[in-house]
């Protein structure tokens, strides 16, 4: 099952997504629409619930799919053999039988897998009712990650988490509004929350580069690196301090962190492997289309 349109992202970023994704990136929608509209339509939304409401915007994409669904064939991976063994395996549970690994370095046992796979599951439906599911969900001329288009909204739908032309947006649009023009609303003046698996190390270059480009304060609350879907949050001395927004780098975990932030108030933005732009500035993310609008 698959929506009706589709809206290409060729400007989502600071170069051409097409060139990047092998000649196109097509996000797939719940109504006619084109790019621009889109996009300020999402941008619009974020800063109108800035300061005033809880607000989480979780990405979805490969990982997170491959936790909740299992590993798919992608017919179209190259060398096909290796695929075919490699799924198949993974299917069977003949490679690695006793944990789950993630590319981002969480590590779970089977057991505490199957019930931390449950309450994923409930940390999307409540995200899903309150803000955004940005779902890596298009066609691409790398037919990257493709293999998970025609089980998603059956997902979706077996398991009561809302998806609808109200709730959900291209994943790619979450970065884009952190490099495209008017990227200042969301840093500029602002006091600015982190959520990462940090070490002093990368606060102090994460903080200096926000400085840079505008923020009023940086502020931290560190997490596991390899266990955030586990972590739980303190968030009293922040209350105090009125954060405009928050950033949250953690994996599959993202969505058991952006859930804690409730109290918060605010946007809880779920910015993934960008979070490297703001340590190493010579960093890029998908295809080089996203990287730091200025420095």
């Amino acid at each position: 099952m698959r929506l009706p349109y589709k809206v290409n992202l060729d400007n989502v970023g600071l170069s051409s997504a097409n060139e990047a994704y092998g000649g196109y990136l097509n996000a797939f929608s719940f109504h006619q629409t084109n790019f621009e509209a889109w996009f300020v339509e999402f941008r619009n939304l974020l800063l109108s619930k800035m300061g005033k409401e809880y607000f989480p915007v979780y990405r979805l994409a490969d990982g997170e799919y491959r936790f909740l669904m299992g590993r798919k064939y992608n017919w179209h991976r190259k060398p096909l053999v290796k695929e075919l063994l490699a799924v198949t395996a993974e299917r069977l549970r003949i490679k690695n039988p006793n944990k789950w690994k993630t590319s981002w370095g969480e590590e779970y046992n089977s057991k505490k897998a199957k019930l931390l796979k449950e309450k994923l599951i409930n940390d999307i439906q409540y995200i899903s009712k309150a803000g955004i599911l940005a779902a890596y969900y298009n066609v691409n001329g790398l037919h990257a990650f493709e293999e998970y288009n025609e089980y998603l909204i059956p997902f979706f739908n077996n398991k009561s988490i809302q998806f609808s032309r109200n709730n959900y947006y291209p994943f790619h649009f979450v970065c884009g509004v952190l490099v495209k023009s008017g990227w200042q609303d969301f840093v500029e003046n602002k006091i600015i929350l982190i959520v990462t698996g940090s070490d002093e190390n990368s606060e102090k270059k994460i903080e200096d580069t926000l400085k840079r480009m505008g923020a009023k304060a940086v502020l931290f609350h560190k997490i596991s690196k390899t266990s955030s879907m586990e972590d739980t949050l303190e968030l009293e001395y922040f209350l105090a301090e009125q954060i405009d927004i928050s950033f949250v780098a953690a994996g599959i975990g993202s969505a058991n962190i952006l859930r804690q932030l409730e109290p918060l108030q605010t946007v809880v933005l779920d910015i993934g492997g960008y979070m490297n732009c703001f340590i190493e500035h010579s960093a890029s993310q998908h295809g080089g289309i996203f990287r730091l609008p200025i420095l």
